[in-house]
């Protein structure tokens, strides 16, 4: 069988092969987005629960320092009751009214931290509910997965086998240019040479629409094993059955 015709046995079966896997590829891609997008939101809520546990915190420092202040207002008092003069009683309600100054300052820093952690505990409800709706989304796309997977399994491998025995007659190289041509394009590696005006000898590649020269018709026409390319697409060109009878010499 001449050269060009394999390539056409090989490109038939390539794109079937492809357009099945690209099924799974479609699932996988779908289902790689659902799992960075969990992980984004698991980030989001370890964060948050950082920045919880940390205004927490400053919550309950602020509550010890009020109690050792209230604590010692309290002694301050009694001691106040027990004044022996006017000197020493001043000192101790400056010290009292200083502690008081104190604990208000506590106080606004507990009501500012006390609204930051009802905020964060808004927003972590808000984050769990997003977590469980992606993990339901995430099942959903993990089963979608394994159906594509199992739908296409059989026919996959028997088509895999086609292809293996379809490249096996093509040279290495012209395999390998095959190959890169069909990555770039999507499996669409050869296309055919449509014919303009025939009287006047204007052809085009079927897929790029460039206008070809007639050497390359001449090339194909002359020798089933050239391979000839189109000049903008770098596509594998071939003649459809149609084209060569209506390019075939009249008898």
């Amino acid at each position: 069988m001449p050269l060009i015709d394999n390539l056409l046995t090989l490109y038939k079966v390539d794109r079937q092969v492809r357009s099945l896997q690209s099924r799974v590829e479609s699932a996988q891609l779908y289902l790689k987005v659902q799992t960075k997008l969990m992980t984004t939101i698991a980030v989001e809520l370890s964060e948050n629960e950082l920045r919880l546990k940390q205004h927490k915190s400053n919550i309950a420092v602020a509550e010890t320092e009020t109690g050792s202040i209230d604590a010692r207002v309290e002694r301050l008092r009694e001691d106040l009751n027990k004044a022996v003069n006017d000197k020493e009683y001043k000192a101790l309600l400056a010290e009292v009214n200083t502690l008081k100054d104190q604990r208000k300052a506590f106080e606004d820093e507990m009501l500012i931290e006390m609204a930051s952690v009802e905020t964060l505990d808004t927003t972590l409800v808000e984050i769990t509910a997003k977590i469980d709706e992606r993990k339901k989304i995430t099942k959903v796309a993990e089963k979608e997965l394994d159906v594509r997977q199992d739908e296409i399994a059989e026919q996959l491998a028997e088509l895999e086998k086609e292809r293996a025995t379809a490249a096996s007659v093509i040279p290495a190289d012209i395999l390998e240019d095959f190959d890169e041509i069909a990555d770039d394009y999507e499996g669409e590696s050869m296309a055919s040479i449509e014919i303009i005006d025939k009287k006047r000898k204007e052809y085009s590649c079927n897929s790029c629409s460039l206008h070809l020269p007639l050497e390359s018709i001449v090339q194909l026409m002359a020798n089933d094993d050239t391979i000839v390319k189109c000049g903008q697409c770098d596509r594998i060109l071939f003649l459809g059955q149609a084209s060569k009878e209506a390019l075939a010499p009249s008898e």
